[in-house]
């Protein structure tokens, strides 16, 4: 039982950290050319995120 309730709180403490440094995390994870590459690949394959850059990128100026 104790072993759980130290667990919950650690893994509960890591995703407080990582919130809290969420842009020096992804900071760290682009400035790494494969992980970059990766992660730019695997978001452009996602239907929604790629239509939504698209149309960021090539709408019209009026």
């Amino acid at each position: 039982m104790l072993r759980s309730i130290i667990h919950i709180f650690l893994v509960g403490l890591a995703v407080y950290a990582g919130y809290k440094n969420r842009y020096r995390l992804v900071n760290a994870a682009l400035s790494n050319g494969f992980l970059r590459r990766f992660l730019v690949t695997k978001s452009l394959s996602m239907p929604m995120f790629r239509d939504k850059m698209m149309q960021s990128m090539f709408s019209q100026v009026k």
